[in-house]
């Protein structure tokens, strides 16, 4: 649970910038949060190719699944994908599909860029968070408006970093403001946003608060996000693939997504969401950019309780926090109604999605204690930590135009996400 609040501190900043720019070794810290077992049988390493048989799983089924998804690329329901299957450290499964850009011949391979949206906010911003923490740079029941004045306007002086790790901050789901040419307006006029709900009584997954969480991480460290997350996490792993804002050497790597109005083109190399490209393209809600092999990478090290080819990113006390349900005010059973009260309001961890029975993003099969991340343009990663088995399938369907329930449930119906999951699962024989 949170614990009492501390205020913010310059020379506590300080210190911990120093720690942050020479990157130095993350000491394992006892975190004022709650944490459930972490469940790490094994830390593996570093991942490698291996025979799906080796551990446990029928390589006849997970043909099936690949099949699946070939499928759905030949009937025009997205037009590329690059799925990842990997038990025990292993490989199992690693293929690409379709075009990197609808209609052209460009096919995608295994090591195609894709705009991941909301897996931003457990990629970079939820994890860097609980570095700072590690660091002493920030404490879960530091105020937000602390380090960002503005956001004390309309009674929210007391929100807190946790609150708004964990979607209990209050504000709405967002807030677009593309009429205000003024990058600073537009971050002031975000700050102030009034709350939709009080802090702390229900879960809301808002854009919104992890994009100001992501200028709160960038106040305390003076580092843009995608150079911290760079320092800290996608570095530190070999990550290499892994950036915001795509260099233009990338872009022929990278698949494109839909088409803006507001740009007049087909997203390619840049972050769909509109705000977010207005405010340069690096936020903590959306923006990030990678492929299925680089994000399978930072899979294992969660499931590895923080540590990777001989790396600690986080200590396995944070690395648990941040999968165990950290919103305890509301149930799967109220909340789980539809897809998209499923993504909106059921339980949540620190920045990851916790599986549920019934509308899980991630099928019905998935363990209990599994956790996952949606991207809005098609993006999915989950990890069963009792079978340690991670799945990852990142397309370029694009955002549901509109975002709303029927939108989203039509792109979950052409991804199959569900389908995809449910079929790796049903494809361990050992159990």
């Amino acid at each position: 649970m949170c614990t009492e609040h501390r205020s913010f501190n310059r020379r506590r900043l300080l210190q911990g910038l120093g720690r942050t720019v020479a990157a130095a070794a993350l000491a394992p810290a006892v975190l004022p949060i709650r944490v459930a077992e972490a469940h790490v049988q094994t830390a593996y390493e570093e991942l490698a190719p291996g025979r799906p048989e080796r551990v446990g799983v029928c390589s006849e089924r997970l043909e099936d699944v690949f099949a699946r998804v070939q499928r759905r690329v030949n009937d025009g329901l997205f037009p590329g994908a690059v799925a990842l299957i990997a038990r025990k450290g292993k490989i199992i499964g690693h293929r690409a599909f379709g075009s990197r850009v609808r209609g052209a011949d460009e096919p995608v391979t295994l090591d195609t860029l894709f705009d991941l949206l909301s897996i931003t906010k457990v990629l970079a911003t939820a994890t860097s968070a609980m570095i700072l923490v590690q660091d002493g740079v920030l404490r879960m029941n530091d105020r937000v408006a602390d380090f960002i004045p503005e956001f004390a306007a309309n009674g929210k002086q007391a929100i807190t970093v946790c609150d708004m790790l964990r979607y209990t901050a209050g504000l709405p789901m967002d807030s677009q403001f593309l009429d205000d040419p003024d990058d600073e307006s537009v971050w002031r006029r975000m700050a102030e946003s009034p709350l939709e709900y009080a802090t702390g009584t229900q879960v809301l997954y808002s854009d919104l608060t992890y994009r100001l969480l992501g200028r709160v991480i960038e106040v305390a460290t003076g580092m843009d996000l995608d150079a911290f997350a760079k320092a800290r996490i996608w570095g530190p792993l070999g990550m290499r693939d892994t950036t915001f804002n795509p260099s233009a050497a990338l872009i022929s790597r990278t698949a494109a997504t839909g088409y803006s109005d507001l740009r007049g083109r087909v997203v390619r190399g840049e972050v769909q969401d509109d705000q977010d490209y207005a405010l340069g393209g690096i936020a903590g809600c959306d923006g990030a950019f990678s492929t299925a092999r680089d994000i399978a990478v930072f899979c294992q090290m969660i499931l590895n309780g923080g540590r990777y080819g001989g790396v600690r990113v986080l200590s396995r006390n944070a690395a648990a926090a941040m999968v165990s349900n950290q919103t305890p005010v509301v149930t799967a059973e109220e909340t789980d109604v539809s897809p998209m009260s499923n993504l909106l309001k059921t339980p949540k961890g620190y920045g990851f999605e916790l599986a549920t029975h019934r509308f899980s993003n991630g099928g019905s099969r998935l363990s209990k204690g599994s956790y996952g991340k949606a991207g809005g343009t098609g993006c999915f990663l989950w990890i069963d930590r009792r079978r340690e088995l991670i799945g990852v399938i990142l397309t370029n369907h694009g955002l549901p135009t509109p975002f709303d329930d029927i939108g989203w449930n039509r792109m979950l119906d052409a991804v199959g996400n569900a389908e995809f999951f449910d079929g790796i699962v049903n494809s361990i024989v050992d159990e």
